[in-house]
Order: C-alpha cells, then sequence, then structure tokens
C-alpha cells in the first residue's frame, strides 16, 4: 500500500538551496524568505527523514553530510520532476510556455543564439528562455546541476551521463590570410595550410580538436597564435598572413578569405541533455527551432 510522505517539496526546495549556497542566510535570500523559516524548514525535513542532511559550524556556515550528498541528487531531480509536472499541466490548456534554460557552445552562440531566440519568441510568445554560453564541460555541469535544461554542442568529448542527439554534419574550413599560398585557391590540405602561422582558438575542446586534427594528419603543428576571442582570431588571420580553421563559416575580416579543407573529417553537432531527463514540449521547440537554423546556415 502507498505510504504517504510527510514531507513537501518547499522543504526540499530549502534543502536545495542551502546545499548550492552553503549558507542559511544565502539560501533564505535566494528563496526570498526568513532565515528562521528555512533552518525550520530544514529541520523538519531532517526530523522527517531520521538523518542529518548537513554539518553545523559555529561562524563557518553548513557543509553537507554523508547522507546530503547523497540525497542532492535526487531532489533536484524530484524539483526538476515536479517542475515539469506543473508545466505539462499548463501546457494542456495554454501550449508551449514557461521557463526554457538552454546552453550553447560558446563558437555556435553567434551563428544559433541570436536566430533560434527570434524563431521562438515569434512562435512561442509566452516561452521564457535563458541563455547559457559555455565551453563543453560547463554545458555539462549546467545540465547535471538543472541549470540547463537541453544545450546545443559538438559530438565531441561528450561525457557517458550526457545524451547527445546528432543533429546536423559540418565540414571544418580555413580562414586563409589573402597573401597566404592557399588564397588563390578554393580549398586546401592541412600540410599546404601549415606552411604559415596558425591562429588558434584557445578554446579546451575547441584547442584539442584542431591540434589533434593535425596530429592525425601527420602534419607538424605550425607557430601557433593563440586567442580565446572569436573577433580577435578572425583580425590576426589577416595580420599574421596565417590561418585559423573553424567548424561554422563566418564572414571573413578585411585581408582574408574562405577555403575547404579537403582532408579534414566532418564535425557533428547537436543535442545535449542530462541522462534521466525527459524531454518536453520546450526542449522539442528549441530543438525544432535549432534544425531550422542549421538548414538555414547550410544553405547559406
Amino acid at each position: 500500500m502507498f505510504q504517504r510522505a510527510e514531507f513537501t517539496l518547499a522543504q526540499w526546495q530549502c534543502f536545495v538551496a542551502a546545499a548550492e549556497t552553503g549558507s542559511i542566510s544565502a539560501a533564505a535570500g535566494e528563496l526570498h524568505m526568513s532565515q528562521s523559516a528555512l533552518s525550520s524548514a530544514v529541520q523538519r525535513l531532517e526530523k522527517q527523514l531520521g538523518t542529518a542532511l548537513f554539518i553545523r559550524q559555529h561562524a563557518r556556515g553548513i557543509t553537507l553530510s554523508s547522507a546530503g550528498e547523497q540525497l542532492l541528487d535526487k531532489a533536484r531531480n524530484l524539483l526538476r520532476d515536479a517542475a515539469e509536472l506543473a508545466d505539462a499541466g499548463r501546457n494542456l490548456r495554454h501550449g508551449v510556455n514557461g521557463e526554457l534554460r538552454i546552453g550553447c557552445f560558446v563558437t555556435l552562440a553567434p551563428f544559433y543564439v541570436p536566430p533560434v531566440l527570434t524563431g521562438l519568441r515569434e512562435r512561442h510568445p509566452e516561452l521564457r528562455v535563458n541563455v547559457l554560453e559555455s565551453d563543453g564541460a560547463g554545458l555539462a555541469a549546467a545540465l547535471r546541476s538543472a541549470r540547463c535544461d537541453i544545450a546545443l554542442g559538438y559530438g565531441l568529448e561528450v561525457p557517458e551521463d550526457i545524451r547527445f542527439r546528432h543533429l546536423l554534419s559540418v565540414r571544418p574550413y580555413a580562414l586563409v590570410a589573402t597573401g597566404h599560398p592557399a588564397a588563390g585557391s578554393d580549398s586546401a590540405s592541412l600540410r599546404e595550410l601549415a606552411r604559415t602561422p596558425m591562429v588558434l582558438l584557445d578554446l579546451p575542446e575547441t584547442g584539442r580538436f584542431i591540434l589533434g586534427m593535425l596530429e592525425h594528419a601527420g602534419v607538424p603543428i605550425p607557430e601557433v597564435v593563440r586567442t580565446t576571442n572569436f573577433e580577435t582570431m578572425r583580425g590576426l588571420v589577416a595580420s599574421t598572413g596565417g590561418f585559423a580553421i573553424l567548424n561554422q563559416r563566418t564572414r571573413p575580416a578585411q585581408g582574408s578569405r574562405a577555403v575547404h579543407i579537403t582532408d579534414a573529417e566532418p564535425v557533428s553537432i547537436g543535442m545535449l541533455y542530462a541522462g534521466g531527463v525527459p524531454a518536453n514540449r520546450r526542449m522539442a521547440a528549441f530543438t525544432e527551432q535549432c534544425r531550422k537554423v542549421a538548414g538555414e546556415l547550410r544553405s547559406g
């Protein structure tokens, strides 16, 4: 027979907020409630569970106990499922609405985020979208902690607990200075490109992927000029007389042009989800819009 649980969602919300902030006062401020009310809610939860969730240290805040560490992810999932249930009920009447927290790989964001958000606003005006731009590791962490519902990223170095659904394949291309030996052709091999300095967009996954591409082709790594800024990278290509490797087609800066790389393998772009998180209509709307924008970018 089903046994009625005595604890409430509000108690679990207080527990998660306190665990994530490491402070009763900070958690109370985040939830817009008094410290005493939040502390009482957590204490009632501990009493009902029969175990301490925090180790309380005078003047040093709180830390999770062993039991608290084991229950934190389950509590996050419980709150997420409750929010999904409430949204599902509202969606039966109102369609796609509520809040959607999306992530986007930082180098894809300039190409996808503006048109995707425009499309979502036009088709689903009641949908509120929050955007997180990060690298692969940052997106995975955000998906695990429910700070992000779904993300657009590359199918590279995807952790085992994160699901990846392929959306499209893109073939890397090179941005070369107009004075580069390959600038007079529409295509070039990696060995031909590497005769000049390489401007590397020095983000963790991106940098490893590009350097690995050269190593896999047996091409010695040329002189490397590093930057973490996309616009700076475009300018450096022209000023150094070198080249850069990109996955997304962009308008070349003055003094540079784009060429195909003949020996580059395609790269997969797709949707990232936390394992075990069911898709909903908001996530489906985001996926649909990403697919539409991807088609437009490819045809363009």
